[in-house]
């Protein structure tokens, strides 16, 4: 029978999302990993996602999504012609957690699972309208009225900068450097698109902050 415990993540394969999966199965929880390949041009973090749940033996689905790729097009993220991958406002996706999210739903429905989490963080708040503390407080609100049973969606960092978030990741052993936040879809992450450019920042600065030279 499944019980509170088995729960849906969303799992995108970069840095923030990783962690919190591992955070579930610290938690004692029993997550399935749904990722969705909606048309960006990173697909190599498919891989990365593929990659961490067989290793953590966690059940993964890769769903195909790329037929709405000409309604998100205004991205730098998916639009082929667009790459200005530097500036956070051109590498926004027209409604994606609103949609991510809304399928996650279904499927934890659909498959008896008690909630839903993803991998939003407070550093993302200024520069991205779908992972703020009112973007997550109204899909709960859909949520409650959008089904027979509420299915509450959970962002466990989305309080905590970005540099806590790499701490938390240190201190549960993910494994970051094969995590894949980099916008670009080359053999190395490119170093800077805003992503990279963010996360290097965390890890400098959770580094620092817990006195170690390097991951």
């Amino acid at each position: 029978m499944n019980d509170e415990k088995d729960v849906v993540v969303i799992l995108s394969g970069g840095l923030d999302s990783t962690t919190v999966l591992y955070k579930l199965l610290d938690e004692g929880k029993n997550p399935i990993a749904l990722t969705f390949n909606y048309g960006q041009k990173a697909t190599k973090e498919i891989n990365c996602a593929k990659e961490i749940c067989e290793e953590k033996g966690v059940e993964h689905h890769v769903f195909d999504i790329s037929s709405i790729l000409d309604l998100l097009n205004a991205s730098s993220l998916i639009d082929r012609d667009n790459d200005n991958l530097e500036e956070p406002e051109n590498t926004v996706v027209p409604s994606r957690n609103t949609i991510l999210l809304s399928l996650a739903t279904a499927f934890a429905i659909s498959n008896d699972r008690k909630a839903v989490y993803y991998g939003a963080h407070k550093g993302d708040e200024n520069d991205y309208p779908d992972c703020t503390p009112e973007f997550l407080n109204k899909m709960n609100e859909l949520n409650k009225v959008n089904n027979y049973d509420y299915i509450p969606i959970y962002a466990p960092f989305i309080h905590v900068e970005k540099s806590e978030v790499v701490k938390e990741a240190i201190r549960l052993g993910v494994p970051i450097e094969r995590t894949w936040s980099c916008y670009v879809n080359e053999e190395e992450p490119c170093g800077v698109c805003f992503s990279c450019v963010t996360r290097q920042n965390a890890i400098d600065t959770a580094l620092k902050e817990l006195g170690m030279d390097h991951l």
